[in-house]
């Protein structure tokens, strides 16, 4: 089955999600607040972080408030997220912006075509960006990322995942729905929940999803070699999970 997550160029579809989904994500400050504390308790003086399908920037972007001093380094195939990533970044001497589709298999020598960033990275973070590949390139992409890590480097992925089943899946997408729709009336939306929820089962980009269970992609980083692997947060189907790399 091919999926062609290539919508996510275009910008419609980018605004669509950034003004009207993005803050709707139930438990999204808590997931970035969990990315923070395991980050500082890996990496208490972290150098470098790479923002994997960077979208926004936003995860990125709260790493860089913690520790102003690192090289972050935001990656993306969309043109319409990785200027919104700049816009939200602003004019830092620390931050570059690269577009490179990491869904390809060379995506890392075009990577380290660009001499001015660091060749390993103290941390590596991805949102809601690896479930659109296929679940063997999802372990490829594992495995780069695991040698693109410093020792002692940590990897952390906020994520959609795939529900158990069909009656936990509702769970979630009711939740969802009304997190949609409380988002909307405070936004001044004049949307009813029912058009949130046509909304959501139609939306377009829901092709664009492979999703995977987090326990199975977190027995992929144990068999690569990452250490202390978890899931650190979980509602339904979205998950922060990862491990980090471990000393030589």
């Amino acid at each position: 089955m091919i999926i062609d997550d290539t919508i996510w160029q275009g910008a419609e579809l980018t605004h669509t999600f950034l003004e009207g989904v993005r803050g709707a994500i139930p438990l999204a400050h808590e997931q970035i607040d969990i990315m923070l504390r395991l980050i500082k308790a890996a990496q208490p003086n972290l150098g470098s972080v790479l923002d994997l399908g960077c979208g926004d920037g936003i995860l990125g972007h709260n790493v860089l408030k913690h520790f102003p001093e690192a090289t972050a380094v935001f990656v993306d195939f969309s043109d319409p997220m990785l200027d919104a990533a700049k816009s939200r970044i602003g004019n830092r001497t620390n931050a570059s912006f690269l577009a490179i589709d990491y869904g390809q298999k060379d995506w890392l020598s075009h990577l380290k075509d660009h001499s001015e960033i660091p060749s390993q990275f103290s941390s590596v973070v991805s949102g809601f960006s690896i479930h659109h590949q296929p679940d063997s390139r999802k372990q490829e992409i594992y495995q780069d990322i695991y040698n693109l890590l410093v020792p002692g480097g940590i990897f952390i992925n906020i994520e959609h995942v795939s529900s158990p089943s069909p009656w936990i899946e509702n769970q979630f997408e009711t939740l969802f729905i009304d997190s949609l729709f409380a988002y909307q009336r405070k936004t001044g939306s004049a949307q009813t929940r029912h058009d949130v929820a046509t909304e959501f089962y139609n939306r377009p980009d829901k092709a664009a999803n492979i999703l995977a269970p987090v326990s199975q992609q977190c027995q992929w980083l144990c068999d690569i070699g990452f250490k202390e692997v978890d899931t650190y947060l979980k509602i339904f189907e979205l998950a922060v999970f990862g491990g980090i790399k471990p000393n030589k």
